[in-house]
């Protein structure tokens, strides 16, 4: 039960993120919007190492790992960011959900062996996933179509998704996975703090975005937080498979708040890529 509510936390928290992005992205730019976010995660990542008395483990190889991991954590969310900001959001979000597939392809090359429901899974998700790709450039409505540039960055934060799982998942063997999200987080914010300094951009976030900003870093903050906590219970695939709703939440909520127009074949692509999700998230 806690698994499954941890689960649920996750989801929430990441999935209605994901799309307060669409509009701090767009008035704030997503560097600066996910560094922001990506401040309020360091500092709370930081007080959770402290309070619960992890013991941090010196592992070059696992540290080298956890840097990257955070770097293709911050190049994913300001991909994704970007990406929701110029939407359609029921576009953007399904594509970079279907990060399983190019994670498993690795271990598969890697010498992984897929039962019979992953290969099932993925095929699910790579026909969602083009299906979403060909709406979106052949819908008829202009509200619901997307530019090759939201394509791109779409599958570009897909592949950087996949890139921070994997990177992820070497890591935490070696040195915990508390101590890989902490290094990842601090990582991440000296690399948007370079990307800012490199375009010149003003740090200064507007009074009237603070506390919007300060709300979807503490959602963000809390997703991770959840997920985090459910991989440490009795049943942490059951955190995995119900964590791994994100992009649903985050379609729902652009279809129930902004009426974003969502077609029958959308949505069946919708369905597909997120039952593959959860089977892979799952096995």
């Amino acid at each position: 039960m806690i698994a499954a509510v941890l689960g649920l936390a996750a989801a929430l928290g990441l999935g209605i993120a994901d799309f307060m992005s669409r509009f701090s992205a767009r008035a704030l730019g997503a560097p600066l919007t996910y560094g922001a976010v990506l401040l309020i995660g360091t500092i709370g990542a930081s007080a959770w190492v402290l309070l619960s008395g992890v013991q941090l483990v010196w592992s070059p190889l696992g540290w080298g790992l956890a840097i990257a991991h955070g770097i293709f954590v911050a190049l994913m969310c300001m991909l994704l960011y970007a990406g929701l900001a110029r939407g359609p959001v029921s576009v953007v979000a399904p594509i970079v959900a279907a990060h399983p597939v190019p994670v498993l392809a690795v271990n598969v090359a890697m010498g992984v062996r897929p039962g019979a429901m992953q290969w099932l899974a993925m095929v699910a998700i790579i026909i969602g996933s083009v299906f979403i790709a060909r709406l979106a450039v052949s819908e008829d409505n202009p509200a619901a179509r997307a530019d090759r540039t939201t394509l791109q960055l779409a599958f570009g934060a897909c592949f950087a998704y996949a890139a921070l799982v994997l990177t992820g998942q070497a890591a935490a063997p070696l040195i915990g996975e508390t101590e890989t999200m902490w290094i990842g987080r601090w990582s991440g914010l000296v690399f948007i703090a370079a990307i800012l300094l490199w375009q010149g951009t003003s740090v200064r976030i507007p009074a009237q975005w603070v506390p919007y900003v300060i709300v979807q870093g503490g959602l963000d903050t809390l997703g991770y937080f959840a997920f985090l906590a459910g991989s440490t219970t009795a049943s942490p695939h059951v955190t995995m498979v119900v964590a791994s709703a994100f992009s649903v939440v985050t379609v729902l909520l652009a279809w129930l708040v902004i009426r974003e127009p969502i077609g029958k074949a959308q949505w069946g692509a919708i369905a597909l890529i997120a039952a593959g999700t959860a089977i892979l998230a799952g096995t």
